[in-house]
């Protein structure tokens, strides 16, 4: 009976304070009740969660007679953005939201991701190596190890 009325006055108080504080539209809360609660503030002036341009391993047309990635690939502060090159401009094909962006101990980055359709999706940065983006075909790290794939993983290029 203690736990549910402190529970009860936990709730009670947490919806006091953000009642009562301003209201920002660049902080957002992911998950909550059954798991891990991360929350994260977005950059007011957009500017990349990751810098530089990123290319999949994967190779996926030819232009001049060179042979380009699949996809050449740019992070804003809430997005990635999947694109290809065009005389030396980025060109946007297909943009997935970032759903959580964590910046690792190692000096590396964890983004998850999830596309239009609904895939999520994790890029994390390859153990000793910032510059490469390794992929995963899920958010759950206990299944990293089955749906990893090297050809969708990501190397800066800048």
């Amino acid at each position: 009976m203690k736990r549910e009325m402190l529970i009860a006055l936990m709730l009670i108080i947490t919806i006091g304070a953000a009642g009562c504080s301003a209201k920002d539209e660049n902080t957002g809360i992911i998950g909550g009740a059954d798991g891990p609660t991360s929350i994260y503030l977005s950059s007011n002036e957009n500017e990349p969660v990751i810098s530089g341009t990123w290319q999949t391993a994967s190779i996926g047309y030819e232009v001049d007679g060179e042979m380009q990635p699949e996809y050449y690939v740019k992070f804003s502060d809430s997005e990635i953005i999947y694109g290809h090159m065009e005389k030396n401009d980025f060109v946007p094909d297909h943009i997935d939201s970032i759903s959580n962006f964590e910046k690792l101990s190692e000096g590396g980055y964890k983004v998850q991701a999830e596309s239009e359709s609904g895939v999520q999706y994790t890029y994390r940065s390859a153990e000793g190596d910032i510059n490469i983006l390794e992929y995963y075909a899920t958010w759950d790290e206990k299944d990293f190890s089955e749906k990893y794939s090297g050809s969708s993983s990501l190397s800066r290029c800048e």
